[in-house]
């Protein structure tokens, strides 16, 4: 037990994460997940289950360990740029300079997140999965092609184990309902 580290409450993980995001996320990551996050805290605020919840926020706390520890930060960054451009910036300049800065960190090679634990990929409910495959289709547009055609694969062997999941009843009522 002297080995896990203490729970952060809910609602200050929460801000903590949000922090990191301003702090450490380039704006295009930043929108993406700063609306993961306000929906998953959104969705689990009413869970009264004690094991679900220290898991959740275990989780919670892991992630913001990583973007912490592994993110570069880019504030710096988000000052210079914010700088050169009028106090007034049109809402195109505005998109124009986000991809740009997304299409130079990308050129950079500069990676983020990390690779999902397989063990962890067996314990998802479909629900998980599917919520997953949604935030990969959507963070897909932010990859190099040839990180897409690994992903691609990947996206492949992930839905091959759903397909191995559900039971053969639900394939067969498909099928006759064409």
């Amino acid at each position: 037990m002297a080995s896990q580290k203490a729970l952060t409450p809910p609602l200050q993980l929460y801000r903590q994460i949000l922090r990191a995001h301003r702090k450490h996320l380039p704006p295009q990551f930043r929108i993406l997940g700063d609306g993961y996050v306000k929906a998953e805290f959104r969705r689990h605020k009413d869970v009264d289950n004690p094991l679900y919840i220290v898991g959740f926020i275990q989780q919670w706390q892991d992630y913001l360990s990583h973007i912490l520890a592994a993110a570069p930060s880019h504030h710096h960054q988000q000052q210079q740029s914010q700088s050169q451009v009028s106090k007034e910036p049109s809402v195109a300049s505005v998109h124009d300079n986000k991809e740009a800065s997304l299409r130079q960190l990308i050129s950079q090679g500069q990676a983020f997140g990390k690779r999902l634990n397989p063990a962890l990929l067996d314990e998802m409910s479909e629900q998980q999965l599917g919520q997953l495959y949604e935030l990969r289709k959507e963070a897909k547009g932010l990859q190099t092609p040839q990180e897409l055609d690994e992903l691609a694969k990947e996206e492949s062997e992930l839905l091959e184990r759903v397909a191995a999941t559900l039971p053969a009843s639900a394939f067969a009522s498909s099928a006759t309902s064409s």
